[in-house]
Parts: C-alpha cells; sequence; structure tokens
C-alpha cells in the first residue's frame, strides 16, 4: 500500500512525486514513456517557476526570454523587448528528466514504460492497474497522465474537445549565424482563434502554432503557410511536424477531486487559456495538491481543500484570460493594430506573465483601452459580451 500513486511523470506528475516523496510519503510514480522522451512542446515557462521548487532548474534553461517580436501573419514586425526576464526556454525532454530525477532522489519509487487501464477507488483506497496485469493501491491517486490520458477522460468525464490543437517542428539552428537571444516570435492572425510562434532554444528553433480546436479549420495548412512566410524561418527546413493538444481551462469543467482522485497540471485542463502557458500550472497546481494531500493523510483536511484552493489563487485568472481570449482572437488584426499604437500593453501584460499583476485587473484596464477607441461598432459589441461579470467556477 502505497500512501500516493502518481499517474504520469510530465512536469506536473514529476513535481507531485517529488513534493510527496521529499515530505516522507511512500511514493510510486509511473507513466507509460520511458525518460528522457521528446516532448511536443513550445518549451516556454513564466518566471513565476522561480522559487515553486528548492532544487536548481537552471541546468535545463536554454534561454532567457526578455520579450518578444510580434508580428501580424508574419508582417508588420513590432519588437517589445523589457528590461528584466519574463520567462524560459527550455527543452522538454531535459527539463521532465531533471523533475523525475529529483524525485527519485527524493524517494518516490518510479515505473517506466507502464501504461494505466483502470482504477478503481473503493473508498477505502484507489486501486491502479498497469498494462501488463500488475496492479497497485495507495490511499490516494495522482492524476497527471496528461489530456489524453485514461483518468481525466474517463473517470472525471473532461471534454476532450475543449482544447487547443497544435502543430509543432524543431529547426535545426546555428546559433552563430542567427541569434535570437532573449525574445520570442509571435504571430497572431496567422490561424482562426490562436497564435503561432517561434521559441529559439540552444540548438533548436521551436516552431508552433495552436488554435481552438473547434475553430482552427485546417491547421496543417496555417502552420505552412506560417513556417514558408516568416522572415525568421527563411532558408530552413521545417523537416518533421508533431500534432498535440493543448487541454486548456473550459468554464464548466468539473472539479479536480473525486474521491480520493486528484488531477493535476494538463490532465485537469489547468492550463492558461490565453497563450497557452501549461509548465508553470503543471508544477504550481502539483505543489497545490501535494500539500493538500499531505493534510489529508495527516488528518487535517480533506481532499476538497484542492480545488478550493485553484478557485482562490488560480482560476479567477483563468477566466478573464478566456476573456481576453475571445477579445484578442476575435478581432486579431483589431488588437495588433492597437499594440501597434500603444505597446504599453503588452509590456503590462508582461507583468501578468512574471505574476506580478493579476489577469483580471489587466483584462480591465485593456478592455477600457479598447472601448476608448472610435469603432463604435466594436464597442457596443464589447459592452455586451465581455463586459459582463465574473463569471463562477
Amino acid at each position: 500500500m502505497y500512501d500516493a500513486i502518481v499517474a504520469g511523470l510530465g512536469p506536473a506528475g514529476s513535481a507531485a512525486a517529488y513534493f510527496l516523496a521529499k515530505a516522507g510519503l511512500k511514493v510510486l510514480g509511473v507513466d507509460k514513456e520511458t525518460f528522457p522522451r521528446y516532448k511536443s512542446c513550445g518549451g516556454c515557462i513564466s518566471t513565476k517557476i522561480d522559487g515553486l521548487f528548492d532544487f536548481d532548474i537552471s541546468p535545463a534553461i536554454e534561454e532567457t526570454v526578455y520579450g518578444a517580436s510580434f508580428t501580424y501573419k508574419s508582417e508588420r514586425p513590432l519588437d517589445i523587448i523589457s528590461e528584466r526576464p519574463i520567462g524560459y526556454n527550455v527543452m522538454r525532454n531535459t527539463f521532465d528528466h531533471l523533475l523525475l530525477a529529483s524525485a527519485r532522489e527524493a524517494g518516490a519509487e518510479v515505473v517506466e514504460g507502464a501504461r494505466v487501464v483502470s482504477v478503481e477507488d473503493s473508498g477505502a483506497s484507489v486501486k491502479v492497474g498497469l498494462h501488463g496485469a500488475r496492479s497497485c493501491e495507495a490511499r490516494v491517486l495522482v492524476g497527471a497522465d496528461g489530456a489524453s490520458g485514461l483518468i481525466g477522460r474517463e473517470l472525471f468525464g473532461l471534454r476532450p474537445r475543449e482544447a487547443a490543437v497544435s502543430i509543432t517542428a524543431e529547426v535545426p539552428h546555428k546559433r552563430e549565424l542567427r541569434d535570437y537571444s532573449g525574445r520570442l516570435f509571435i504571430d497572431f492572425g496567422c490561424v482562426p482563434h490562436g497564435y503561432a510562434w517561434v521559441f529559439p532554444k540552444r540548438e533548436f528553433l521551436s516552431v508552433g502554432i495552436a488554435a481552438s480546436a473547434s475553430k482552427a479549420g485546417r491547421i496543417r495548412e496555417h502552420f505552412n503557410a506560417f513556417a514558408s512566410s516568416h522572415a525568421v524561418l527563411k532558408g530552413l527546413k521545417t523537416g518533421p511536424t508533431t500534432g498535440w493538444t493543448v487541454p486548456v481551462y473550459y468554464d464548466g469543467a468539473p472539479s479536480p477531486v473525486k474521491g480520493r482522485v486528484v488531477l493535476v497540471g494538463d490532465t485537469g485542463h489547468l492550463v492558461e487559456p490565453f497563450l497557452g502557458e501549461g509548465i508553470y500550472y503543471a508544477a504550481f497546481t502539483a505543489k497545490a495538491a501535494s500539500s493538500v494531500i499531505l493534510d489529508y493523510i495527516g488528518g487535517k483536511a480533506g481532499l476538497e481543500a484542492y480545488p478550493e484552493r485553484l478557485e482562490a489563487e488560480v482560476l479567477p485568472g483563468f477566466r478573464s484570460a478566456l476573456k481576453l481570449s475571445d477579445l484578442v482572437y476575435n478581432y486579431p488584426r483589431l488588437w495588433y493594430g492597437i499594440i501597434e499604437r500603444d505597446p504599453q500593453i503588452m509590456l503590462r501584460y508582461y507583468d501578468v506573465i512574471r505574476g506580478v499583476e493579476e489577469c483580471s485587473a489587466f483584462y480591465s484596464w485593456a478592455l477600457d483601452k479598447v472601448k476608448s477607441k472610435p469603432w463604435k461598432v466594436l464597442r457596443s459589441w464589447i459592452e455586451t459580451r465581455f463586459a459582463r461579470p465574473e463569471r463562477a467556477g
């Protein structure tokens, strides 16, 4: 009998295994893959990650980001660079392996190459079946097996269509020939209800595009058009591409706790819905869940304290990010024209990324900026669609 089983060992699962094992619990972590493994992802983490762990993650950081070069449909370049860092670029194979190694060092038992095929919550414990007829049992199960995993989809009924779809490629580049230090490249307008990016790493440019699953249309065609038109990618071959799902937060998602099972990170659709930041929230929700699980096993609190904490610290920002996403991606040309005239808007949004300002405060301020413009039809539309009160979770 384990205190906790962690299903899935990406950033959320490995972080949960680390925090729980370090606190002295008997922890088993399982994953269908063998590490290190490649993971399709933009690989940008906000500086909010600083201080979340008590070990050094800098060996996995390939680039420190101070801002972005924006474009609209690969044209009208606009550099908005700040004096302070806003994020870090990582390759997921390196970053995830570092977190998993830290969980092992903290005392977590790890089984790789083992897919979860069944979950049975008896009320007294949770039994987890693994491929190959092996089973294990714990007082609590942490679901971190991703958007396409069994736990969130089958046990909680999370809706896979409530997500973004993405295509990415790792494009080799010689940094000495094209030095893009300190910046990202972000394009609006290249895909319906989404954006495209180029994130520089040491040896690769991570190139991607993401959009609402219900509105993206022929996303591969949009990716090809972006890759062939953006100035940074001229003369480079994009090579193989990988498709993946970004399980962004959505209104009406079920509670991340059911019986003795707790969802963290992507598995619980706990991804910021404007730019799709998931790595930081994977680690943060894992740490929050671990704290609650420790209290639960110690008889100090129930697992319902976890969704209460998310409601207090995470979900209000996600709801504001949803409304910001609705505004920006429905009217990308208009939005781009506004930030061209007033780059301070994006500089202030960088403080949201850093965790210095709440997204709700930024959204209200940015909305007032838009409403002050002399577009009567737009103002009327905004006032009816976006000026509504915050919705409950």
